[in-house]
């Protein structure tokens, strides 16, 4: 019985991401699976009568995107409830107060203004807002301003008051004080605890997951996983999913924004049910439980054995201490899981790997691929432990893009080893690239860059040149790694026979791309399940 292809896509460079990064002349697809990868001469034998031929004209086709690390839903929703202050929306705090003002005459007294994205090393006042500030504008109306991080945010007094926020509740320097008087700046857990007190209609989560999806779409992006978001809101994740309300296939960790007691409480329901990580199917499916060991690596707020290159005094924050989280790792891993944790600084690092290695000392498991996210200033001796345990790290090479700069002057030589992409590589330690958006923009062309040239996108100075690699490598840490730290690989990540058809077509042929000229490639086609879901027209 002869077997033809629905879509036969030619004349191009066809980056299949396999195990020898090969680059082929030809790919068929029939309904959601690709049934022949080679050259343009075997292809004829797929061609029938109805068989669409789409001409690359020397553009790449690549597997589709794999963010592994981003807020899916929290970033369609600032293109809704949430008000978008990134630098290139409102770059001062005047901007910012005029925002506010502006959703005050549309909001009753009392109800929320939520707003997200502000960065204060890129405002022009080059300071943080306080409450004072948003007092002016809105004194009727609780404010929550988180930053790009999403570590920390800015509230106004009546938040505060509602929040009851005491410094004596925290740990230090997670509640701001300047003359004895909260300023409105709160971080990790105090900040996240707030989020209680911010709800949004399943309406409008809904909305923000159908808006999210085009961005993702727009950008080649096929499958995402969802590092959490204020509440439980897998329920509507997995509606959307199911319904078709979405494109994109999601792969959700387990963990709640809203700080960390909830967080726990969240994974234990999980444990108590009996669901764990892969449960689902091709379009949803369960990921790792996740917890939250420190900050922000751009805020300063990352946890560090050693003080900040510009502040003696300054080593971040800690939000979980060892032995608490031995215990929990211990028990998330027995009961099935993979498990995960942010953590950006060595002394964060470090204690997600001692639990670890501890739990697998304790109930040994093959083939866990355990993770890290972000996990942003390891040293040698932390990367050699990572590939003995076999941890999965997710990187984000975009920040530095957009941060670098401020790198420099946060962390002085550790940047040698900052998201250290190479070592990884000749360490042989799965790295799957994460954009961490909304924190920066999803486009997976910023990462590349930044992983490519490792610079400041705006000053140009360069953040760990000896981490560089070349673009094989990225689009591979973007594609089938990204499959591997879900379990996945057998399916997708990679354009194979018998893999599902989620593929993109970039804007030319990314192999002969200058560097400098990375982060201006687009997609001009991408398809989930052999089914076009995005074209530019």
């Amino acid at each position: 019985m002869e077997v033809y292809a629905d879509k036969i896509f030619v004349n191009g460079p066809i980056i299949t991401s396999n195990s020898n990064n090969d680059v082929v002349e030809a790919v068929a697809v029939r309904e959601n699976k690709i049934i022949y990868v080679g050259n343009e001469e075997r292809i004829e034998e797929f061609k029938g009568k109805d068989t669409e031929i789409i001409d690359l004209k020397g553009r790449s086709m690549i597997p589709g995107f794999i963010d592994s690390h981003l807020h899916f839903a929290l970033y369609g929703m600032k293109q809704g409830p949430i008000i978008d202050v990134t630098s290139d929306k409102a770059g001062s705090i005047e901007k910012i107060k005029s925002l506010i003002k502006e959703a005050v005459k549309s909001k009753k007294s009392g109800e929320w203004i939520t707003l997200s994205g502000y960065d204060h090393n890129k405002l022009t006042e080059k300071r943080h807002p306080t409450k004072e500030d948003f007092d002016e504008v809105a004194p009727n109306n609780p404010v929550r301003c988180t930053r790009a991080c999403a570590h920390m945010g800015v509230y106004n007094s009546l938040a505060l008051e509602i929040g009851k926020i005491k410094p004596e509740d925290y740990a230090p320097g997670e509640v701001i004080v300047e003359n004895r008087e909260l300023t409105g700046l709160l971080k990790e857990d105090a900040h996240m605890y707030m989020g209680t007190k911010v709800s949004f209609s399943e309406e409008e989560i809904l909305e923000g997951l159908k808006a999210s999806d085009k961005l993702m779409t727009k950008y080649g992006i096929t499958t995402v996983h969802d590092a959490g978001s204020e509440g439980n809101i897998m329920k509507t994740m997995e509606k959307a999913s199911r319904e078709g309300l979405i494109n994109v296939r999601v792969h959700p960790m387990i963990f709640d924004l809203s700080g960390k007691k909830r967080g726990k409480r969240l994974i234990e329901s999980y444990i108590e049910a009996g669901i764990t990580s892969g449960f689902g199917n091709e379009k949803f499916s369960i990921g790792p439980a996740k917890i939250m060991l420190d900050g922000s690596s751009s805020g300063p707020s990352v946890a560090t054995k050693e003080p900040y290159s510009h502040d003696p005094d300054l080593k971040g924050i800690l939000v979980w201490q060892q032995d608490e989280v031995d215990e929990f790792i211990d028990r998330v891993h027995r009961a099935g899981f993979q498990v995960t944790a942010h953590a950006q600084g060595d002394l964060a690092i470090e204690i997600i790997v001692n639990a670890v290695e501890k739990a697998l000392e304790r109930n040994p498991r093959k083939d866990h691929r355990h993770r890290i996210e972000h996990c942003g200033l390891p040293n040698l001796q932390l990367i050699d432990r990572i590939k003995k345990l076999g941890i999965v790290i997710t990187p984000n090479p975009g920040f530095i893009e957009l941060n670098g700069t401020d790198y420099i002057k946060y962390y002085g030589d550790r940047i040698k080893y900052m998201y250290p992409l190479k070592t990884y590589i000749e360490k042989g330690i799965t790295a799957a690239i994460g954009s961490d958006a909304p924190v920066i923009n999803h486009n997976p062309m910023l990462g590349i860059y930044g992983a490519l040239t490792r610079k400041d996108g705006k000053t140009g100075e360069v953040v760990g040149e000896n981490q560089k690699i070349d673009i094989l490598e990225a689009i591979k840490m973007y594609t089938y790694n990204g499959a591997y730290s879900s379990f996945e690989e057998d399916i997708k990540g990679s354009i194979e026979t018998g893999k599902l058809a989620d593929l993109a077509i970039l804007s030319e042929n990314i192999l002969e791309t200058e560097e400098e000229s990375i982060k201006e490639v687009v997609v001009d086609m991408t398809l989930i399940d052999g089914k076009v879901v995005y074209l530019n027209n």
